[in-house]
């Protein structure tokens, strides 16, 4: 069974938003704002520059856990998927 990273993007937002509104920090908010970022980049017809700028966001986050993990993990599979590279900085 092929994943489905829309389907991954989206769960990881309601995620993201439902901590954020039980445990309101900037970390969880920046978590559903890439997620968000994700789900244009699937709608659209992203460029090797966009996957780097959003992992180069990825990798500054500093107050980081399992969620935004999942998130690098999901997303740079998907990237590398598409044909880009994605690897950590």
């Amino acid at each position: 069974m092929k994943k489905n990273p829309r389907a991954g993007a989206e769960s990881l937002l309601a995620y993201f938003e439902n901590v954020g509104r039980a445990y309101p920090a900037p970390h969880w908010r920046h978590g559903a704002e890439m997620c968000r970022w994700w789900l244009e980049l699937l709608s659209g017809d992203p460029t090797q520059a966009d996957i780097d700028r959003f992992i180069a966001r990825l990798d500054a986050e500093t107050d980081c856990g399992s969620g935004w993990q999942d998130l690098s993990m999901q997303f740079r599979g998907w990237a590398r998927a598409q044909g880009f590279e994605a690897e950590p900085s």
